[in-house]
């Protein structure tokens, strides 16, 4: 076997051998070097960063690794962090990466960004590990304010401050100083006089006198990231005087405490009362109780707070404060959970794992607490595995296999920390496997050959090579190469070139590495003579076995011998030789098996080729076993390693612990050889570091052995730290340590000498770990809570059983600080010049130090001290107790070890002043809470105090009075009545009388909600979905406050109690009731009717229910169960169903609509059936047999018929056959006849055959032919002169059918021409090839001819004639059909031949585009109608609807339909949004083009804002912001932005952003008695409306808000005005007067005119006009109804100074109005306040449509059918019909003629987001002013959304059944939309009046119609419509009648003429001038007949 370094130095040959040398060299050495680490995190992200948005943050990730690691970043939910423009940025190399959130605005937040976690992922070829997760929160920057309240104490007692922070910063914002008149203090764990600023933010002042009644105390805060301070206004003490006994109070509590460990915690525990209180801190401990604590030490009582330093975990626990005095007792009790910052290690940390073999990994965590530990493999969390377990934070993985190798973290983490740790797992020791082997090939010598294996392992292995068992030949054409892959396997090959015979062999391939080696072996056979290559020394080991292989080459080879000193083996049993050559000897043995071995190989030719190898044997060593005994510490050791056999050279070494002692031995250790087959190892004085596992290995040139033994060292024990005499004071803790270290470990105990028995000891129990004396699992003594009987001497003792053992004795001292009694008086009361003496005894280790101290006055030399048993005692006397000297006096007793302090409170009696300040502290509806200020001029106790009250208009006698104790200062009053006026006044008294009463305080309490439902609830049906609901108010007196609106709620009555009530807002209408319209219910259901009213303080009571039931419908659900079978004979069918759910019958079934549908691919015809029936079954005959029928079933109810079953196909059974067609027989030749029919029609089954009958000349009787069911022709030969007769039948299943007519031939010598095809009508589809064949029969033979329509067929491309005289028409076209006619010309004609045959050729297309529109539109439904087109001459058989978002484009979604329908809902949209819309037809040639697609919006606008003294109001401190009160707009409101500007500042803060709807949002900790601005945008999905106002706070707050900038709002009107009315009767009253101003201006000039000759021109215009208005009399006006209003979808108006609000849809029929007076529009206050109006325009009928333009999204919906005469376009009365009035006539009932008016309905295809800001809209006066360009309105305001730009023109026809000259209303029609149209930089302004706009004006008044009617409906509710409406309800009547200017008498007709003239004088101002021209909102058509007819527009 060769060496490494021998296969190394081959690796040199070759070309390439430096790089397979430094290869190999890299592969056997990466382990050793350490080429491949792991990631490690040398720098992570902190696990929480909170950042302001105007400065952003960095996150930094910094790790190295071998290979360099990539570094990435993802989020929570394993998403990778990508870029993001303006907010997110990732910037870094591969070791170092930073993830960058960018300063960004408060509208840009976004919650996945800016309040997300983050991890960085650090990757290489190891693995992958991930840092701690990190919370980023972006603190967005806003204003705040602080705030003081004022403090209330007692004299002597304490007063506690806070400042107060808004909740919305409050967690990053800290106190940072209080002042106290001018002093600054700052936050300490220390007092500073009698102030004490606490480290967390409160002021606390102890013994309070009567000056700090005029303190003034503020404090100052700072946000966390705006380092700029935050001062509070000014507070102030409330002293009050001394006061009686009462129980103690703690002002300040703590619940939970979680501090960090090493920080200084400080518990408050103020309290007071009287007497002052004692304050006693305790420690709950599960095993003694409560344990008191506050000793010297860490833990101290400070003025009765508890302060621990340098915070430990042990510390944790339940704390009590407990205050105490002769009253009572108060207490709290607080959980302090002691943090440790987390710290994560993992063991091991890098360790190499064999597979298959088991690891483990503990994760160690240190700090606390620990809610979880998560082990994580490659930056993942660790999946469960079967073979991977986890308990106690140890990670196992039972068989470690390939996937397992990694890094491997383990995480902790807590609420505020996180910390984490990783491990390397290699896969060092797999076995090597042959991932690729070569294989065994035969060769003729002269080719290369390459051999190659792949192998893999861990570590990465090494190849070798072997041929034959020897190490490869050394030559120039054998190459070595190796090298690893990308994989990590190595790849070796052996390339031969010219390869030889003596080549040949076994190759072996062999990979081996530490875990173990694989070989693969292959012959290579070349072909040649017989060769045995030479063999070198071959070693051999005695006792094993031996196998030498032959080299043998050359192929084939004969045999292959072996030979020993001329003998042929095998020669023994050991021995054998196997037929490829291959020797072995078993249990080789040294003398008898050594020498040289000949091999000999022969070839089949008989030559021989041999080669000689010599074995060497050689013998292993063998130790002799050697052990150690028991050793102690100094003693001497000595073992000898003896080698029992074994050849030279041996060499023995020595190893301790797998370390050899030749390189490093340890002192004291000699190893002595003896010979060079043994050696001693020596220990002259042993110690324990000698103990360990000695190995001794001996080894020579056949192997290693080796022989192991333990040596164990006992050591005893000896001090490593000896314990000492050690002191404690009282109630402290103390650890005296006593370690020792010995082998085996001793054992530590302690014992304490006993009092009673010197020099005997009693043992020490315990663990150490609760009060008292215990001992530590280390050994040490602990003392916890010392007392006075824990001292004495403690002996420790060590001992382990070697030695005697170790022992000391200690001392333990406690020293006891001062303690004062705890039953002294604690409070003094003395009354004013009496002798006051205070007292104190205090205990403790003498010297004592007495000293009394007093903040609030000079102590006098009065004090006597004397010492008494076990302490000292201190007096102080006040000869003469003055009012100053009351307060607190300090006793402070102090020694060496510590100082105490004892308070005695001293009270000074006097008479009690008058209390002041009294003020309300809360109000009500029903109640008043009022506090006030104790007197200031005594600090005699104030026994009780005396609030009255009364009404503002009763005596001090009628009034009440409530009495509360002296040591409370507030009262509540009550109970009060709601929103009433009452005066408040206040006087102390004790037992020395009582004070003057208190200044009178003048309150109003709240008002409250209604406490009353509405009166006279009733409600009635107007629709199947929809109920009219009416009520009148509460009583007045139930009231409480202004009623702002109603509540309306609707629930099923037919569910019981079970249903909620849905609720909707309503205004208070006329007379304080309301009307509403409910909408979206069911059909035919009972539902329940409440109401309620509600103010600004809520709703009242519900009314009691009133039930009321929907109208019927039509079912919403089709008959189930449909099913058909065949009738008897054919021709009916037997039809059954069930009924719909009962819940689908929208009212009661009156019976079922059976419709029948037969389709004819042939035709586009359709046969229908219909019939209604009542039962569940019918039979339906006269129905065509074995024809598909198509069945549906709808349920019908008085409503009419609901939805259809789908189509069921069903089809009648066959019957007899019919006769069949056009029997034809010609005579073809001599004694030969051709016969020609067609198959019967209609088809009546399934065809069998035909029976021919023919009777030949004088027979009697027919013979009969059976032909086949195909055939159509047969010929006859053999045929006789004369006449023959034929006839044919048809036969079915069921029967033979009747007979044809008898066709007679006769039989002539002479064949006559004749044309023997049938024709018939075909049927093609386009494309199609069509045959038309032509049969002709004659001699001669004659030739056909064929024409279309009488037209001859011209030869071309498409159109051949074939030799048989057929047609051939390729791809048929539609424009192909025809009659298309076979003729011959015949010389002979025969009366009774046939000379033509004619085909009826239908061509069958594809379907046109249908005609599209929308026919309604809700908040989420648009209706789609549409109508067939061409339909290409089949029957439509299905439609598709096809719509998509028309924003953003986005996927079509698609819905088919049956031939049946016209109309489709297309649900579940967007509200307010756009969409496209088409529909598509499909017939069984294919599907139509799409339709032209309609863009049509959903309903809905933005939300509605409400009045402004409705959207917020105000309380003390802060604002509530009403959004239950904005209306909707018909679509729900998403979302609202409100922001805030407080007084004096410019600048907006945003409070919310998103913020969600609710009823009431409320802004507190705002400053009382400011006002502020509040700027609130309500969003939605059609937009968003913001409405700005000013708040105050405040006693007067809660008034309402006021418009941001407006005037105050003027008294109510006391008359009902109706601003629509107002607006209305204005505007009519301002178009009379411009009327006759133009009449009198048109007269003027008609005079002046008159005055001059006349020409002729111009009496041809004054007849041209003449005419023109005579043809205008023709025109009427249209009337539309106003629907039930849904103020969602409807133009706001701005409203009167009484802030009501109207709507575009609130505009009555008649009027024509316009906004604004100043040219342009203005802009001004006056345009801004003006209503909007609607204006109606005559349109000449010339110019009323236009075709070809795109149709835009409805606004409203439309109804469904459209009633009125139309008349012909361009003629007169008689004149024919237009396209319109062909499905729009007055007899146009059906859906289908509706829809398909393509002029007609396009007047609903609007976009209601171009109807936000128009006015007043024209249609151009002529063609060509159409072009011209309007202005831009400068003063339009809110827009919701920037809208497309669209040039459309629409054509709006109003049908009215009668003339518009009528003086009665017309009749109440469906109202449709008003077009707008808007242009993004052409917006449409007003224009403003000239003369000539009057002179147009009145022309077009006086030529329109006779009279004009304007209706003032009702003021109406949600809902109501125009047939409820009241006639004079408003003072109005219900028309107005304008002047005789609108007369249409034939007098009038002059001041036309005068018209046209001015019209004529001003035309070229009318081409230069800036008047408005444009479209209005509504357009009429006027049909006029005539050549100079005008159009006319209405500006008013």
């Amino acid at each position: 076997m060769s060496t490494e370094h021998e296969q190394g130095a081959r690796m040199k040959t070759g070309a390439s051998s430096l790089p397979a040398l430094i290869i190999w060299w890299i592969i056997r050495c990466q382990g050793c070097l350490g080429l491949r680490e792991g990631p490690r995190l040398l720098q992570e992200p902190p696990p929480v960063v909170s950042f302001p948005n105007s400065q952003g943050t960095s996150l930094s990730c910094t790790a190295t690794a071998t290979p360099s690691p990539t570094i990435s970043w993802v989020t929570a939910d394993g998403a990778r962090a990508e870029l993001v423009g303006g907010l997110r940025a990732i910037t870094g190399n591969h070791a170092n990466s930073t993830l960058s959130l960018l300063p960004f605005q408060p509208d840009q937040y976004r919650h996945d960004l800016h309040a997300a976690t983050y991890r960085c992922l650090v990757s290489n070829t190891v693995g992958t590990i991930t840092s701690r997760p990190v919370s980023v929160n972006a603190v967005v920057m806003q204003r705040f304010e602080v705030g003081v309240s004022d403090a209330a104490g007692v004299v002597g007692g304490p007063a506690v401050f806070t400042c107060d922070v808004p909740p919305t910063v409050a967690r990053h914002v800290t106190v940072t100083s209080w002042t106290v008149d001018g002093r600054t203090l700052t936050p300490s764990t220390r007092p500073d006089g009698r102030h004490w600023v606490l480290p967390t933010g409160e002021l606390v002042v102890q013994g309070i006198t009567l000056t700090d009644a005029y303190t003034r105390v503020s404090c100052t805060a700072a946000h966390a990231f705006d380092p700029s301070p935050r001062s509070s206004n000014v507070a102030r003490v409330i002293v009050t005087g001394e006061n009686l006994l009462s129980r103690p109070q703690l002002l300040l509590r703590r619940d939970l405490v979680r501090p960090w460990t090493r920080d200084d915690l400080l518990l408050p525990c103020v309290a007071r009362g009287h007497p002052a209180p004692t304050v006693t801190w305790y420690r709950e401990d599960e095993a003694r109780g409560r344990v008191g604590v506050g000793g010297s030490g860490r833990v101290q009582v400070m003025e009765g707070q508890l302060l621990v330093t340098s915070l430990r975990h042990a510390d944790s626990g339940h704390y009590l404060c407990v205050a105490n005095n002769s009253a009572g007792t108060d207490s709290y009790r607080v959980n302090i959970q002691v943090r440790e910052r987390l710290s994560v290690s993992v063991e091991p940390s890098l360790q190499r794992v064999d597979l298959g073999r088991p690891t483990r990994l503990t994760c160690r965590v240190s700090g606390s607490p620990v809610n979880s530990v998560t082990w994580y493999k490659d930056g993942r969390p660790l999946p469960p595995l079967p073979r991977v377990s986890t308990y106690d934070r140890t990670l196992h993985v039972g068989q470690v296999s390939r996937e397992d190798g990694g890094m491997y973290q383990c995480l902790a983490r807590n609420d505020e920390d996180s910390a984490q740790a990783a491990a390397q797992v290699d896969l060092g020791d797999s076995a090597p496997v042959l991932e690729y082997r070569f294989i065994s090939q035969t060769l003729q010598p002269g080719p290369s050959v390459s051999l190659k294996c792949i192998a893999s392992g861990a570590p990465t292995p090494h190849v070798s090579w072997t041929l034959d068992g020897f190490p490869l030949p050394q030559h120039d054409r054998l190459v070595v190469g190796q090298y690893v892959g990308m994989g990590g396997s190595v790849v070796s090959h052996v390339n031969l070139t010219g390869v030889r015979a003596e080549d040949g062999g076994a190759y072996t391939c062999t990979a081996t590495n530490r875990a173990g080696s694989t070989a693969h072996t292959a012959r290579l056979n070349v072909y040649g003579p017989a060769y045995v290559r030479p063999m070198s020394v071959v070693t051999a080991v005695a006792g094993e076995q031996l196998q030498i292989s032959c080299p043998a080459a050359g192929y084939p080879l004969a045999q292959i011998t072996w030979s020993r000193d001329g003998r042929t083996l095998p020669v023994t049993a050991r021995q054998n030789v196997f037929e490829n050559g291959t020797l072995v000897v078993r249990h080789v043995q040294k003398s008898a098996d050594g020498g040289a071995y000949t091999c000999t190989a022969q070839d089949k030719q008989g030559r021989t080729h041999s080669a000689t190898a010599t074995v060497q044997v050689l013998v292993p060593p063998t130790i002799i076993p050697f052990s150690f005994g028991e050793a102690s510490e100094g003693e001497r050791v000595q073992v000898i390693c003896a080698v029992r056999r074994g050849d030279p050279p041996v060499t023995i070494s020595w190893s301790k612990d797998g370390v050899p002692l030749a390189q490093d031995p340890p002192a004291g250790l000699t190893l002595r050889p003896f010979d060079q087959f043994s050696s001693a190892m020596l220990l002259v004085h042993a110690q324990a570091h000698h103990t360990g596992n000695y190995t001794c290995r001996a080894g020579n040139a056949a192997r290693t052995a080796s022989h192991s033994a333990t040596l164990v060292i006992k050591v005893p024990p000896s001090w490593l730290e000896a314990p000492r005499d050690t002191s404690v004071t009282l109630g402290e803790t103390v650890i005296i340590p006593c370690h020792a270290q010995g082998f085996p470990t001793p054992k530590v105990s302690w014992r304490r000498t006993r009092d009673d028995q010197p020099g005997q000891y009693s043992p020490i129990l315990g663990g150490g770990m609760g009060v008292g004396v215990g001992v530590s699992a280390n050994g040490s003594l602990v003392v916890v809570g010392a007392r006075a009987e824990d001292e004495g001497q403690y002996l420790c003792e060590a001992a382990n059983g070697v030695g005697g053992g170790l022992s000391a004795l200690v001392k333990l001292t406690v020293n006891a600080p001062p303690r004062f009694d705890a039953g002294l008086q604690q409070t003094v009361s003395v009354r004013r010049g009496a002798r006051a003496s205070l007292v104190c005894h205090a205990h403790g280790d003498p010297p004592i130090t007495l000293i009394w101290q007093a903040a609030h006055t000079h102590v006098h030399d009065h004090s006597v001290v004397r010492e008494v048993a076990g302490g000292v005692r201190g007096e102080l006397v006040l000869p003469a107790a003055r009012m100053e000297d009351a307060g607190q006096f300090t006793c402070t007793a102090s020694n060496t070890y510590g100082s105490d302090s004892f308070v005695v409170q001293l009270v000074v009696q006097d008479v009690p002043g008058s209390p002041h300040g009294l003020r309300v502290s809360e109000r009500g509806s029903r109640h008043l809470s009022v506090s006030w200020l104790p007197p200031v001029t005594t600090h005699t106790p104030v026994d009780k105090y005396i609030v009255q009250y009364k009404t503002a208009r009763a005596s001090w006698a009628e009034g009440e009075e409530v009495g509360v104790g002296g040591d409370t200062t507030t009262a509540r009053l009550a109970p009060l009545v709601p929103d009433t006026q009452y005066l408040v006044r206040i006087l102390a008294a004790n037992h020395l009388g009582s004070s003057p009463h208190s200044e009178p305080l003048q309150v109003r309490t709240e008002g409250e909600a209604p406490s009353a439902p509405p009166t006279g609830v009733r409600a009635d049906a107007l629709s199947p979905t929809s109920l009219r609901v009416m009520w009148d108010p509460p009583p007045p007196h139930t009231h409480h406050g202004d009623l702002l609106g109603y509540n309306v709620g609707v629930r099923r009555h037919d569910m019981g109690g079970e249903g909620t009530y849905n609720f909707s807002v309503v205004g208070v209408g006329a007379g304080g009731g309301g009307r509403e319209v409910v909408s979206g219910l069911r059909a035919w259901v009972q539902y329940a009717v409440v109401a309620r009213a509600y103010n600004s303080h809520g709703a009242g009571p519900l009314s009691s229910p009133v039930v009321v039931r929907t109208m019927e419908d039509v079912p919403s659900a089709p008959p189930a169960g449909v099913e058909c079978s065949g009738g008897a004979g054919g021709s009916s069918l037997l039809v059954r169903w069930a009924p719909p759910s009962p819940t689908e019958h929208n009212g009661l079934l009156q019976g079922y609509r059976l419709t029948l549908t037969r389709l004819d691919d042939s035709t586009e015809d359709v046969e229908e059936l219909t019939r209604m029936t009542n039962g569940r079954e019918e039979s339906v005959g006269g129905l065509r047999p074995w024809t598909n029928y198509s069945v549906t079933v709808a349920a019908v109810t008085r409503a009419g018929a609901g939805v259809a079953s789908p189509d069921l196909t069903c089809t009648t059974r066959e019957d007899v056959a019919g006769a069949p067609g056009g029997l034809r027989a010609l005579q073809s030749g001599v004694g030969t006849a051709i016969l020609t029919w067609l198959p019967p029609h209609p088809p009546t089954g399934v065809l069998l055959g035909y029976t021919l009958h023919h009777r030949p000349p004088h027979a009697r009787a027919s013979s009969q032919h059976s032909l086949h069911a195909h055939a159509t022709s047969h010929t006859l030969t053999h045929l006789s002169h004369g006449t023959h007769q034929f006839w044919m039948t048809a036969r079915t299943r069921v029967g033979e059918g009747p007979p044809t007519p008898t066709v007679k031939l006769t039989v002539l010598d002479q064949v006559p021409s004749g044309v023997a095809s049938l024709g018939g009508k075909v049927v093609a589809t386009q494309g199609e090839d069509v045959r038309l064949v032509c049969v002709t029969v004659g001699s001669p033979e004659p030739t056909p001819t064929w024409t279309i329509d009488g037209r001859r067929i011209e030869k071309n491309g498409r159109f051949s004639q074939e030799p048989d005289g057929s047609l051939m028409i390729r791809g048929v076209e539609r424009g192909d059909r025809g009659n298309y006619t076979c003729s011959i010309h015949s010389v002979r004609k025969h009366p009774y031949v046939h000379t033509s045959t004619t085909y009826t050729l239908h061509v069958q297309v594809p379907p046109s585009a249908p005609s599209v529109h929308i026919a309604d539109a809700t908040s989420s439904t648009l209706t789609v109608s549409w109508a067939a087109g061409d339909t290409g001459g089949a029957a439509v058989r299905a439609w598709a609807v096809w719509w998509r978002a028309a924003m953003g484009g986005g996927s079509w979604h698609t819905r088919d339909l049956g031939r049946t329908h016209s109309r489709y809902i297309i649900n579940d949209l967007q509200c307010g949004a756009e969409y496209q819309v088409y529909v598509t037809a499909r017939t069984h040639v294919g599907v139509s083009p799409p339709s032209r697609p309609l863009t049509a919006r959903t309903s809905g606008s933005p939300p509605v804002a409400p009045p402004a003294r409705h959207v917020a109001s105000g309380n003390r401190t802060g604002i509530w912001v009403w959004l239950g009160r904005w209306g909707d707009g018909g679509c729900p409101i998403t979302h609202f932005t409100l922001e805030l500007r407080r007084p004096r500042d410019t600048t907006w803060n945003t409070l919310a952003s998103s913020l969600a709807p609710q009823e009431v949002y409320e802004v507190g900790s705002l400053r009382s008695g400011a006002t502020f601005g509040l700027r609130l945008t309500a969003h939605n999905a059609a937009g968003a409306t913001t409405t700005t106002v000013n708040t105050s706070t405040g006693p007067g707050g809660g008034l309402g808000a006021q418009p941001a900038g407006g005037l105050e709002e003027a008294p109510p009107n006391p008359l009902p005005a109706d601003p629509r009315l107002l607006a209305s009767a204005a505007a009519s009253a301002l178009a009379l007067a411009l009327t006759v101003a133009a009449a009198v201006l048109c007269l003027r000039r008609r005079a002046a005119a008159g005055r001059n000759s006349r020409t002729s021109q111009e009496d041809q215009e004054v007849e041209e006009n003449k005419t023109n208005l005579l043809q205008q009399r023709d025109a009427y006006y249209a009337t539309v109804r106003k629907p039930q209003p849904v103020p969602a979808t409807l133009e706001r108006i701005p409203g009167t100074r009484e802030k009501e609000t109207e709507y575009s849809e609130d505009i009555y029929p008649y009027a024509t109005f316009q906004l604004g007076e100043g040219r342009g529009g203005g802009g001004g206050q006056d345009d801004a306040a003006t209503a909007k109006f609607q204006t109606f325009v005559f349109q000449d009928a010339r110019y009323g449509v236009t075709e070809g333009r795109p149709p835009t999204s409805p606004s409203r919906p439309t109804p469904n059918k459209t009633h009125g005469r139309s008349r012909s376009q361009g003629h007169g009365l008689g004149g024919p019909r237009s396209e319109s009035e062909e499905y729009d006539s007055l007899q146009s009932d059906t859906d289908t003629e509706h829809a398909t008016s393509s002029r007609t309905e396009s007047s609903i295809h609007l976009d209601s987001a171009t109807l936000e800001n128009q006015a007043t809209l024209h249609l151009p006066l002529d063609p060509h002013l159409a072009t011209l360009e309007s202005h831009p309105e400068p003063h339009a305001t809110h827009q919701p959304r920037k809208t497309t730009t669209r040039n459309v023109h629409h054509n709006l026809i109003y049908h009215a059944p009668e003339s518009s000259t009528s003086t009665e209303p017309s009749p109440v029609l469906e109202r449709k939309s008003f077009p707008r149209k808007t242009d993004g930089s052409k917006v449409l302004r007003v224009g403003a009046f000239s003369n000539r706009g009057l002179h147009k004006m009145a022309a077009s008044i006086r030529g329109a119609t006779q009279e004009t009617s304007l209706s003032f409906p009702k003021k109406l509710g949600h809902g109501s419509d125009s047939k409820s409406s009241d006639d004079g309800k408003y003072g109005f009547t219900r028309k107005i009648t304008p002047p005789v200017g609108f007369s249409s008498s034939h007098n009038e007709l002059s001041e036309a003429e005068c018209d046209l003239e001015i019209r004529k004088k001003n035309s070229e101002s009318d081409a230069t001038s800036g008047a408005y021209i444009g479209h209005s909102r509504s357009q009429f058509r006027s049909y006029v007949s005539g050549r100079n007819s005008k159009d006319y527009s209405i500006k008013v």
